[in-house]
This record gives C-alpha cells, structure tokens and sequence, in this order.
C-alpha cells in the first residue's frame, strides 16, 4: 500500500517544524517514507529516504531496529541508522541515531528532558579549501559524551571528551600535528553561558613563528563566554602551563564582532623551562639563539583610552645571557612602563651584574620614563665599569617607533683601564686607560650614527673617532664603520701590549673608510708613522725585529754580527700603510719603489732597515700572524 499526501504543515508562527511532500509506502518487506523537505527551525532537511527492514505498523504505534535513513543537509549526503519506538497513544517515544559505521550515536527519549551523544572512535576528516596559497583541513578522532537538555537549551561533557591524532593545516605558517588530550565543555544558550576547557597533552604546533611540542610543554586552555546585557560578551581565556605559564585575557565582544577593552596578563614562573619550549624558536629567529634564562618576568597589557595601549613589565630575580651578542644580566629586579596616549608612571630597574655588547657595569639603578615614543632618563646615572665608570648625564630619546630617531646625550667615559679591558675581550693585555667625552646620536632604521667626534685618551696620546655609526649592533652580521685619527701614542705601551718587542717613540696614523662586519675587519685605508719627539727616544728592539721579519715578506737588513752585539738599535722613522679591500691588504711603507718598501728606517750605529718586499698579503692570514706569532720564543 503507498500513501502519498503531498502536504505541507501550517505555516503557523507556532509551528515549529514543517513536512513538504511526504510519501508513505509499506510492504511485506518493510515500510518506507520519504519527504521531500523536513524544516526545523534554521536547520533543513531535504529528500529524506526513511526505510525500516520490518513489516510493522506506522501508526498509532511504530517501532523498528536498524532502520536507514539518508537525507541532505546543506548540499551534503548523509546515511544514519535509526531505532525507533513511537506510541501515539501514550505520547512515548524514544529514538537513537547512529552514524552507519557507529562512530556517531544520539540518544533523546520522551520521558527524559535530556539527549546524549556519543563519540565512539569518530573520524574527523573534512577539507574546506584547497587553493594555490591556502589549504584549510582537518583530521582527527574523538570518543566521549555529550549530554543535551532541550528545555534547559543545554549542552555539555558528562566526562571528559578525548580527542587525539588531530591534524589541521590552514596554511604553510599554520599547522597542527598529531595532536592529543581532552575537552570538556558546557553550553547553556538559554542564560547564553558557554564554556570549554581543552587539555593539549601531545602533538605539535607552528603558528606563524612560535613553535610548541606539547609532548614538552602540556597547556589547559579555558575559554568562557557570557552575555553582559543582550548585546555585548565578555570572553574571557586563560592558558596554563602548571610548571611555567599563567596567562588571562579579557575582551568584550559585540555581535557584530567589534572588540573593546582587551586585557592579558601573561606570568611566567621559569622562565628557563618557558624559553626552552616557546621563547626560544622566537629568538632564534631574530638572531637571538641559544638565550639562556632563569628567574620569573610577568608582562600586564591594558587598554586605557586604545586597545593595548598600557604596558608594564616587572622582573623577579630575572637572569638572561646570550654570548653571541655579549649580553648578559644577573639578578634583574624592578618595573618598566609604558603608555601609547599619555604620560606613564616612572620605571625603576636594578641588577647585580650587567654585560651590555661585552662591557661589564657593576651594581646599578636605572630610574627612566617611557611615554609614548619618547624615553627620558631621570638624573644623572653613574655605571662604574671595571675601575672606571661612564657618567650619563642626560639621555633623552624622541621618536622612538619612527625610522629616524632623535636622541640627546652628554656622557662621559672616566678613566678606565686598558688592561682590564682587553683581558676581558680576550685580546692582548693592553697598559694605559680610556677616557673621553661621548658626543650625542641619532638612530635612522637600524643604524646609529654619532653626531660629532668621540675624543679619548689612550695609551698617553689622544684618539678621534668620526663618521662613527653601529648598524644591527645586537643583531644578526653587524656593522661598525668610522674614520680614525690618533696622536702621539706611546710606543713602548703599545708594543708591551702584545709582547712583540719594545719599541720606544711616538705614533700617529689615520684609519679612514674602517669598516667591521660581524666583529671582522672587511674595509679600512690606513697608515701609521712614528713622529720625532723632543726627549723621547726612538729605539727598536732585537726581539722586535726578529718578529716584524717572521711575518713574512719582510726582512731585517742588517749582519748577525752587530745582531749579536746589540739589544737594541736606533731608528730614524717607521711607516706602515694599508689599504684593505675584498680580503686584501696593499701594503706600503716609506720609500715605496716597485715591490719593495721600508718599514723601519735605521739611524746611528749600526744602522738597520726593515724592507717589505710583497706589496699584497691575504689579511685574515696577515692578522693571524700579527696576533698569534710566539714572539716569546
């Protein structure tokens, strides 16, 4: 018998499901229904197929096992399994669905107000988009429960749901792997409440350039939205990592999904065991790898007048070293603020030990304001650095976000020593100190310039440093290029330095076009020459002409004989150019003729003359004999 009533439900506002073209057949074989349009609400069914496998009534009462039915939801074909039982009479009924491979089970019985869907071993697998420069899929498996009131409008995990093997791929730069853990969620429309808490346990994740194997670094994840008055949300989220992270966040949402007044809060316990996991695959982008940390730091970012506009970090006991870019800070302690759209309060720092580009300065304050893009040091600071200090006496900074930024300073460089210094650097111990004033700079990109000439005292003569600029100081290959000019060094000094041979008297010279690439020399146009003195001597060492003659391509013209006699002989000038370029050094000296050229020119008795007779050396080799010639033996 087939039963086709071609109808339509009212269209009555009250109505809240409508049955468009329904067709009723039944048979010794089973029943079957079909419906051309099933309306609930938003959600459309169309050609629905109902076929139950028995001979059994449809009304007043219908029940059936493995029933089948197959509709379309949104241009998508569906198969469901159905067990039904349907007692008009009594107004009972209860029904399950089930997916056709099992994975999907929903339960909803008439003499409960509650439903429930199961996971059992549910595949994810849906791909949304795939084009040239965007793929957007996901996959995956799920097994729990979820519990369903319809008179209440709620919905939410009885027990936690598991999820595991989840994969998602929205672009190159946005990547989900294998991921594991729990979900728990509850959702109540009715109060419009929703809350869920997911547990990542394993699995791997690329967002843009922060990387996390949450195998290493497990993270809890709370969201909770609520409705503040019918027409804005709060969302508020947390991330928590019990060992290391405790991050909050506020925002209130519109329906429009315009935002307002954010707020996160991010503390980080260890900061060693934070930066093994997140920081660090950051830093090492930007030429900061192998950062080591420890201590605790936490970062407030409020919103005032703009999103996001007050800041303030605050330091616990914070230590941080990277050598590679001769940074280093014990014991860190104290607050930095900063307001975009007004005057911040004051920030105050202090710490035990500080290496800044490889130069050390001992216990200090730093009392400094930072407002929008200006920073202004409050008083004058005095750094004491080995024995000596460096004095700012005023720092001013405007235009700090700006590619051009103006920066005010007068500071000084108190006597320091030379040799500490070069201990410290690992160069050859140096005698003499440093002193001098420091002109003020100018920011333009990554590039400091010095407006004017840097004035010191070295090695009991004066050096002047122009045209001095720094680009990427702390950065990846960094660049440091100036004109140099010195006078009247003491050559007895310098010469100690390196244990070379004593040679007494007075040096100039100019470096011009200097330029150092990755702490390399690369660039420079120099010469030095020794200036005659009234009451100083101008003598030259055995040792030292032993040693100038060792580096190759130079030799001393004088007899073993008088070498056997005397220690020490008289010059009457010493003159050594170089012009470097593209690893190459030109080197010349006085008399330059063809190949040949003097370095050293004797005077008195015995008279001795040092030659160079190669015009080109490789200069990496040239320094590497210079510095690590065993001019002892």
């Amino acid at each position: 018998m087939v039963l086709i009533l071609g109808l339509s439900s009212s269209s009555s506002a009250a109505e809240p499901w409508k049955i468009a073209g329904l067709e009723v057949s039944t048979a010794e074989s089973g029943v079957n229904l079909k419906v051309d349009q099933f309306s609930f609400g938003e959600y459309v069914l169309s050609d629905v197929n109902y076929t139950c496998p028995h001979s059994l009534g449809i009304y007043p009462q219908h029940q059936c096992q493995n029933a089948l039915a197959e509709f379309i939801v949104n241009n998508q074909n569906y198969d469901v399994l159905i067990d039904s039982n349907f007692n008009a009479s009594s107004d009972e009924w209860a029904i399950e669905l089930m997916s056709t491979n099992s994975q999907l089970v929903f339960s909803l019985n008439s003499k409960q107000d509650s439903g429930s869907i199961k996971f059992n071993d549910l595949q994810l697998q849906h791909l949304t988009e795939n084009t040239e420069n965007t793929m957007k899929s996901i996959a995956g498996q799920l097994n729990g429960v979820l519990e369903t009131s319809f008179q209440n409008l709620t919905l939410k995990s009885t027990s936690p749901i598991e999820f595991s093997q989840v994969n998602y791929e929205y672009s190159d730069d946005i990547i989900v792997a294998d991921l594991s853990g729990e979900l728990e969620l509850d959702f109540n429309l009715d109060e419009q409440l929703f809350s869920f808490e997911i547990k990542l346990k394993t699995g791997e994740m690329l967002f843009d350039q922060l990387y996390v194997n949450f195998a290493h670094y497990p993270i809890d994840l709370k969201v909770s939205i609520s409705s503040q008055d019918g027409l804005q949300y709060r969302v508020d989220l947390a991330a928590i990592n019990h060992q290391s992270l405790s991050l909050n966040s506020t925002v209130m949402i519109d329906k429009l999904f315009n935002w307002s007044l954010p707020h996160i809060s991010i503390n980080v316990l260890d900061s060693h065991h934070f930066n093994q996991n997140i920081l660090s695959s950051v830093l090492g982008i930007y030429g900061f790898g192998k950062t080591e940390m420890s201590g605790g730091f936490s970062l407030d970012i409020d919103s005032k007048l703009l999103p996001f506009d007050l800041w303030r970090v605050d330091f616990n006991d914070f230590y941080v070293l990277n050598d590679a870019r001769k940074l280093q800070v014990d014991a860190l302690d104290g607050s930095i603020n900063w307001y975009k759209d007004g005057q911040a309060e004051n920030s105050k720092i202090n710490w035990e030990s500080l290496v800044f580009a490889g130069m050390p300065i001992n216990e200090a304050d730093l009392l400094f304001n930072f407002s929008n893009d200006q920073f202004n040091l409050l008083g004058a600071h005095d750094f004491s650095v080995f024995d000596g200090s460096i004095q700012l006496k005023e720092l001013a900074v405007e235009s700090l976000f700006s590619p051009f930024v103006d920066m005010r300073l007068n500071a000084a460089v108190l006597p320091i020593s030379l040799k500490q210094i070069t201990q410290k650097m690992g160069w050859p111990e140096m005698a003499g100190t440093i002193s001098g004033e420091i002109p003020g700079m100018v920011k333009r990109g990554h590039v400091i310039e010095f407006m004017g000439a840097l004035e010191l005292s070295v090695f009991e003569g004066n050096m002047l440093i122009e045209n001095l600029s720094l680009e990427r100081l702390f950065g990846v290959a960094p660049v440091i290029a100036a004109d140099v000019s010195f006078n009247q060094f003491n050559l007895s000094l310098l010469t100690e330095a390196f244990g070379f041979g004593q040679i007494t008297g007075r040096l100039s010279g100019v470096v011009n076009q200097l330029r150092i690439t990755n702490w390399k020399t690369d660039r420079l146009d120099a010469q030095v020459y020794t200036v005659k003195t009234k009451g100083v001597k101008q003598t030259i060492s055995q040792r030292a002409i032993e040693n100038i003659s060792s580096l190759g391509g130079i030799k001393g013209a004088i007899s073993k004989t008088f070498l056997r006699f005397f220690d020490d002989f008289s010059y009457k000038k010493i003159k050594l150019s170089c012009k470097l370029h593209n690893s190459v050094c030109e080197i010349g000296g006085l008399k330059n003729q063809n190949n040949q050229f003097v370095i050293v020119e004797g005077g008195g008795i015995p008279k001795i003359n040092i030659v160079g007779f190669v015009r080109t050396i490789n200069w990496e080799e040239f320094i590497d004999r210079l510095l690590n010639a065993n001019y002892n033996n």
